[in-house]
């Protein structure tokens, strides 16, 4: 291997090792979040998020830096091209890392789905009661005798001022 392969190889372990310290506090902070989504704490949502978007923001650097690394040796800018230069070396330590890196980015993702549902029920749970506070609800189509459809007249109004 090259000098200048083992450097790159160096900066690339380092950084593995610097997302993987990211995406474990990014684990935590998904954690946090959900319970924050559950109890509708609006202001730890809004600085959780701040804090996941910087999260978010560095790892992409880390990959960009990553990218061209691989580039510069001429490896394809992907899993392929880490196994390629990681398998050049003896040490499967690096090997280890970038999977255990892997296996954190897939928790993120897992946990950043089961967020995004969460906001989700709780956006169309809100508007839904909204919309009913307002006496606004959509009033379903039904046919007519003739065959057309009309909306329905009657409807659910809570209150009127």
């Amino acid at each position: 291997m090259t000098a200048q392969q083992l450097k790159a190889k160096h900066l690339i372990s380092s950084g593995i090792e610097q997302d993987i310290a990211t995406t474990e506090l990014m684990i935590q902070l998904l954690s946090d979040e959900k319970k924050a989504l559950e109890t509708r704490d609006i202001s730890e949502i809004e600085r959780l998020s701040q804090i996941k978007t910087e999260l978010a923001d560095k790892m992409t650097e880390s990959a960009n830096t990553r990218s061209r690394l691989l580039d510069a040796l001429e490896l394809s800018n992907d899993e392929a091209g880490i196994v390629s230069l990681f398998d050049q070396t003896e040490d499967k330590s690096s090997m280890d890392q970038w999977l255990l890196l892997k296996n954190n980015l897939q928790s993120c993702q897992d946990q950043n789905l089961v967020n995004s549902k969460i906001a989700s029920r709780t956006r169309n749970s809100l508007k839904h009661l909204l919309t009913i506070v307002q006496g606004k609800m959509d009033k379903p189509n039904i046919y007519n005798p003739l065959g057309s459809t009309s909306a329905i007249v009657s409807g659910n109004l809570i209150g009127e001022a």
